[in-house]
């Protein structure tokens, strides 16, 4: 268990046994009193958890076995109790169930007493086990310390402002940056803020002491002050250096007369300030000290160091500069600086830098990993570079090389919940990109995730607890999503042997013998691909209370599949992605399972009715199980399932009926509309989701049957990312489709919309768009917009042949029409849709994709611009005017109708960076009004026959207006 989690263990322990639920079982009096015992036994224990992980970390080998001995025991507690709950739920599900012979049979006294008994005999064995452990505790006069909220940080060594350049390796450029930065003649602020921000041991301190010994800085300030913050930030501590370092005289005094003293120092002074290893987060408490340093003059400037982003973002008035590893180059410098003596001649050997260029790629350019390397490596031969070479882990994470001490700093700063949430990430392959949704809900699996009120989203809550990671240099951010979003992240080596060592032994990466796994393995992944052969390693069988097991790649044989479940009943996490045919219908009895993944699965074709016996599961992911050709018909019984990914389930025919009754689902990325039948799920099952978020797929709405008055999205208000697709429509009367597309009208905070397949003429159902006439819309308009959709960025309308427009009316509505708006629209694609004639106005639009669609909509907006023109202005009314003037990117695709760019369309598009056309065959002149382009960069235009023979003339004739763009391309010839 990871250092420092037993204590917060230890308090949901506590929780959880005084919670009513657990006696609400019709538990016998005697099982009551075992869990009131044990109950005390686990405060006592838990009053002196702090003292005695404190004297673990000073070596003190009793006191470690003895922790060792109680590490089990919150396991196998919060195991009875996931039992006890358990139980409770599966007998609330069985009291709604019609089968009223099994529920009698369930009810009866003699089960319950069965149960009781059962119950009362795994408490009292627990009871006792912990007992002795809590006996054992008085020989070590441990101090009862439960209030404290963290253990006692450890300090690292002060740190000062001298340092030698010639022995820095690599930081120049940063340091030019900054210099630059704190030079500059017109700086914003009186006194302005720069963090700069990594990893531990990254050569942050470093840097900054370059900066603070430059000869140029040096001129610039009138007064240099150097303080080590380190890990109290307490204002008064910081006050006295600050003051000792400018005057040369150590204060004592009291705050009111320090806080007088400093800014009587620094009053009119141009300074510059270095907060070095700062690690407060307190907003509140930087304000009070920052407030104490403004009375500088114009230009001064504070520069401090820190490992947390957080940190950066509540102190600096400029971008942070987030520090790189060194180079590949630069590293083998630093190795060879540290590793030879002077001009040795060893140092230029092709067989030592051979070796040596391998152990820098596993230090990953980290300063203080090499130095500590470079340190053991010195004046050692050739044999004994190889033995470093295969064991550089080994030698970075010792306690007397000085890396992973600093790197643990960071780990010892973190409150408890998110230490044994990092520790889990030793999971992570090095070097592998996770993604953080599956990290988030691996978190909740396990039980890490705790809301501080009962109302709050665990992934909410699971999402914070990443950030606050990523935010502190535990991650690195390898893709984002279209809205900034972090997406997948990796850890940076040396953040990954951290994890691996807080984490101990509990947390496993084995080969496929699991030579490293004992007993007191919890969680363990494979990383060699499986073959049919492979067997479960006898090591592996004695752990049997594993929470996790992630097999890798491969084929895995049915009978181990089913000796792998029957053997390791108390997972709380299985990946099964893999090669299997055919889920065990033991898979039922793995009560405690939160997260099941079984995606990759290509030729499993059913799961077993028995996976609806899993009333905690929590997460089933079933993408790309291209085989699956249904869901278990009573789903509806994992009545706390948040996450069901079925996307890429290309034959699975519809969905169960009942699915609306899982009211706890978040997240369902595909639903597909079967085929009217006896177990046929239709839109209906969509109306009691409403706590559905994020992207969801309604697909074969060809089989959707039309229920007029209907609204199955409205009231999902976190639904942000909507896909709707038709595919062999049968039926090809418009009004039913139509009549589905009204019914499918989602909440106003969806973002963004594709549709496809469209088999409609209009889209008229939703709402927002209704009583705007789509014919007369060109003459009179009301100053007032309707917005539709108020946060969509990104649209997409595909295939939708019998598309024609926008609006409807009844005939005489175009005096009374309303301009419709996309307000927040930035993306815009229209393919496949040859009968769209009108759309409406986008004034945000930065990127514009049409294929094979009518250029008479362009035209018919840019008339609609030149028609309003005259009409009275407004605030609400002109922001939306002139069409594509935000315009960056445009593709015109096998668009018949275009001849030529008229200037009535190009004088609005003065943003417009990148024009693309494409086989449109009937464009025959280069386009007009080129001098209205004024931003134009890249002009391309291929696919056009009667274009590139008069190319040359028209752009020589009209080369003064376009000279400023930077490429044009014919036809894949640049001109």
């Amino acid at each position: 268990m990871a250092e420092g989690v037993l204590f917060d263990l230890a308090g949901q322990l506590l929780g959880a046994l005084a919670s009513l639920a657990y006696q609400e079982l019709g538990l016998a009096w005697g099982v009551k009193a075992e869990i009131s015992k044990l109950n005390h036994t686990v405060s006592l224990i838990k009053g002196v958890l702090r003292d005695a992980e404190e004297q673990q970390r000073n070596n003190n080998h009793e006191v470690t076995e003895w922790l060792s001995q109680l590490k089990d025991v919150p396991y196998d507690v919060d195991d009875l109790l996931d039992d006890f709950s358990t139980e409770a739920l599966r007998r609330k599900i069985m009291s709604g169930n019609e089968m009223v012979k099994e529920v009698r049979i369930f009810f009866s006294k003699s089960n319950q007493l069965a149960y009781s008994l059962k119950m009362g005999h795994r408490v009292k064995a627990i009871r006792e086990r912990l007992d002795q452990i809590a006996t054992d505790r008085a020989k070590f006069d441990f101090t009862d310390r439960p209030i404290e909220s963290l253990v006692e940080l450890r300090e690292r060594d002060h740190t000062y402002s001298f340092v030698r350049a010639e022995e820095i390796i690599g930081r120049d450029d940063d340091k030019k940056k900054i210099v630059e930065q704190l030079l500059q003649s017109e700086p914003e602020e009186n006194v302005s803020l720069v963090p700069i921000i990594g990893i531990g041991g990254l050569g942050k301190t470093t840097l900054a002491k370059m900066v603070f010994n430059d000869e140029n800085v040096g001129k610039h300030f009138q007064l240099k002050i150097w303080v080590c913050v380190s890990e109290k930030f307490e204002i008064k501590v910081i006050v006295e250096k600050i003051i000792e370092a400018a005057t040369g005289r150590k204060p004592e005094n009291e705050m009111e007369t320090l806080q007088n003293i400093l800014r009587e120092n620094i009053n009119g002074k141009k300074y510059l300030l270095v907060l070095d290893d700062v690690w407060n987060e307190d907003r509140e408490k930087w304000l009070n000290l920052r407030n104490l340093l403004l009375d500088g003059a114009r230009g001064s400037w504070i520069v401090i160091t820190t490992r947390s982003m957080r940190v950066a973002e509540i102190t600096g008035t400029v971008s942070p500069h987030e520090l790189e590893g060194l180079s590949k180059g630069q590293s083998w410098s630093l190795l060879k600086q540290m590793a030879f003596k002077e001009q040795s001649h060893e140092s230029n050997r092709s067989d030592f830098e051979a070796i040596g260029m391998e152990i820098v790629e596993k230090c990953k350019g980290v300063p203080l990993a090499l130095r500590a390397i470079g340190s053991v490596l010195f004046n050692r031969t050739e044999a004994e570079w190889l033995k470093v070479k295969n064991n550089v882990v080994k030698y970075i994470t010792r306690p007397e090389s000085g890396i992973m001490p600093i790197l643990k700093l960071s780990y010892d700063h973190l409150p408890t919940y998110l230490r044994q949430c990092f520790a889990y990430c030793s999971l992570i392959p090095k070097d592998a990109e996770f993604e953080v949704e599956y990290l988030i809900m691996d978190w909740m699996a396990q039980g890490f995730i705790q809301p501080l009120s009962g109302d709050e989203d665990l992934e909410d809550v699971g999402h914070e607890y990443f950030m606050d990671l990523l935010w502190r240099s535990f991650f690195q951010v390898a893709e984002e999503d279209d809205s900034g979003n972090v997406k997948r992240f990796t850890m940076h080596d040396l953040m990954h042997d951290l994890a691996c060592s807080v984490a101990g032994t509990e947390y496993c990466i084995a080969s496929l013998e699991a030579e490293n796994a004992d007993g007191r393995t919890r969680h363990v992944l494979f990383e060699d691909e499986l073959d049919a052969s492979w067997k479960i390693p006898s090591t592996l069988l004695k752990s049997n209370r594993l929470r996790t097991i992630f097999l890798p790649d491969g084929t895995l044989n049915q009978s181990i599949c089913n000796s792998l479940i029957s053997n390791f009943r108390y997972l709380r996490s299985l990946n099964l992605s893999l090669g299997i045919e055919r889920l065990p219908d033991s898979i039922g009895e793995l009560q405690h399972l939160r997260a099941l993944y079984l995606h990759r699965n290509y030729f499993l074709k059913k799961l077993p009715g028995s996976l609806s016996r899993l009333q905690n599961l929590q997460t089933l992911r079933l993408s790309g199980c291209y085989a699956l050709e249904k869901l278990p018909r009573k789903t509806t019984r994992l009545v706390s399932l948040k996450y069901l990914y079925i996307d890429r389930c290309h034959r699975l025919a519809y969905m169960p009926r009942g699915l609306g009754q899982l009211t706890c689902l978040r997240k369902l990325n595909q639903f597909v509309v079967g085929k009217r039948g006896k177990e046929v799920g239709e839109l209906r099952e969509l109306n009691g989701l409403n706590n559905l978020k994020g992207k969801i797929d309604i697909s074969s709405l060809q089989n959707a049957i039309p229920e007029p008055g209907s609204s199955y999205l409205k009231e999902k208000l976190n639904l942000k990312y909507l896909i709707l697709s038709w595919d062999r429509v049968d039926d090809v009367r418009n009004e039913k489709h139509e009549m589905v597309f009204e019914g499918l009208q989602p909440h106003p905070n969806l973002e963004r919309l594709e549709v496809y397949g469209y088999p409609g003429s209009k889209i008229d159902g939703f709402k927002v768009l209704e009583n705007v006439s789509e014919i007369e819309m060109q003459k009179e308009y009301s100053s007032k917009s309707t917005k539709f959709f108020p946060s969509l960025e990104k649209l997409q309308l595909l295939s939708c042949p019998n598309l024609k427009g926008w609006w409807r009316g009844d005939g005489n509505e175009a005096a009374n029409a309303q301009l419709p708006c996309f307000p927040c629209l930035s993306d815009l694609t229209i393919r496949w849709c040859p009968n769209l004639t009108s759309m409406p106005l986008f004034p945000s639009v930065r990127e514009l994709d049409l294929k094979e669609t009518s250029w008479k909509q362009l035209q018919e907006t840019i008339k609609l611009k030149m028609t309003t023109s005259e009409e009275p202005s407004s605030s609400s009314f002109s922001s939306l005017f002139p069409p594509f003037s935000k315009l960056t990117k445009m593709w015109l695709v096998d668009i018949e109708e275009l001849d030529s760019l008229t200037e009535e369309f190009l004088q609005n598009l003065t943003s417009l960076r990148s024009l693309y056309i494409t086989s449109c065959s009937n464009l025959t002149s280069m386009p007009k009004g080129m001098r209205f382009l004024t931003s134009l960069q890249v002009l391309s235009i291929s696919g056009s026959p009667q274009l590139p023979e008069r190319c040359q003339r028209d752009i020589g004739v009209d080369w003064p207006n376009i000279a400023h763009i930077g490429m044009i391309r014919i036809d894949g010839r640049v001109i």
